[in-house]
């Protein structure tokens, strides 16, 4: 017989070691946003935070103890739903300050009634009677004169002229059905606008019943109002569109026409 080997049982191996929980990086992530969002940042950080703490939350619930940091997410989440809410309340008290002059910190005005300067008073004139024609209508010193259409245009301008001297001499092209010109017509017995076009003789020339002998006189037919001041050989010296101001209001017109009427001619004749 050969030797004897007693029977010597194996060990046992040892069993294997769970895997280490580790904590989710969207939870870390999570929470650092949302201290930010608290911080300065708001919803810009506050809406992300919002959302990876949610999505760790979930990861966690379902990886069966691999991963942790369920509190982590969830404070996460709770700043940036503050942070978002505090970022908005924020916005909304800044735009309403902006628009609400109530809100802002400047001192309050000194008791009393306060006036406010107009910002372009009317001229200041002197009124004298206007001279009158026929088919002339007055307010003030100014004259309007609707000319006779059975009449040629260069002979009643220069008759206009001719008596009118030492008054100023503005030629408007009318059209009908212009709401612009009934818009300037309407607004002519209005105080503003006698002061501004005091001492002025205001022609109105229908544009299609005169249309070929403006044109000679390059003056434009294709729109209308357009104001034109007459020199003494009944001319156009310097010209300006009714476009010239914003809505058609007595508060708009009289200041441009103001200055219109009595600004220096430039040098070159038949602007257009």
């Amino acid at each position: 017989m050969g030797p004897f080997h007693p029977y010597v049982r194996p060990p046992h191996a040892p069993p294997p070691r769970p895997p280490t929980a580790r904590t989710d990086d969207k939870a870390v992530v999570a929470l650092v946003l949302g201290l930010l969002s608290i911080g300065c940042v708001g919803p810009v950080a506050g809406l992300p935070a919002i959302i990876l703490g949610s999505r760790a939350r979930r990861d966690i619930d379902r990886s069966n103890g691999a991963l942790t940091g369920r509190a982590i997410a969830a404070a996460g989440v709770v700043s940036g739903l503050f942070g978002t809410g505090l970022g908005v309340v924020l916005a909304l008290w800044a735009v309403g300050a902006v628009f609400d002059p109530d809100m802002t910190d400047e001192p309050l005005p000194a008791a009393g009634p306060a006036l406010e300067a107009p910002a372009d008073p009317p001229p200041t004139f002197t009124a004298r009677p206007a001279p009158t024609t026929s088919g002339a209508h007055t307010y003030g010193s100014l004259e309007v004169v609707d000319l006779d259409d059975s009449r040629g245009l260069h002979a009643q301008l220069a008759e206009i002229v001719e008596r009118s001297r030492g008054r100023t001499v503005v030629l408007q092209t009318n059209a009908r059905g212009s709401a612009a010109c009934a818009a300037v017509a309407a607004a002519l017995p209005d105080e503003r606008m006698r002061g501004a076009l005091a001492d002025v003789t205001l022609v109105r020339v229908d544009v299609d019943e005169y249309e070929s002998e403006l044109q000679e006189m390059r003056v434009v037919t294709t729109a209308a109002p357009w104001f034109y001041k007459l020199d003494a050989k009944g001319q156009p010296t310097d010209a300006m569109s009714g476009d010239a101001w914003g809505a058609d209001l007595p508060e708009n017109m009289a200041p441009v026409l103001g200055k219109f009427v009595h600004r220096a001619a430039p040098r070159r004749r038949g602007v257009r």
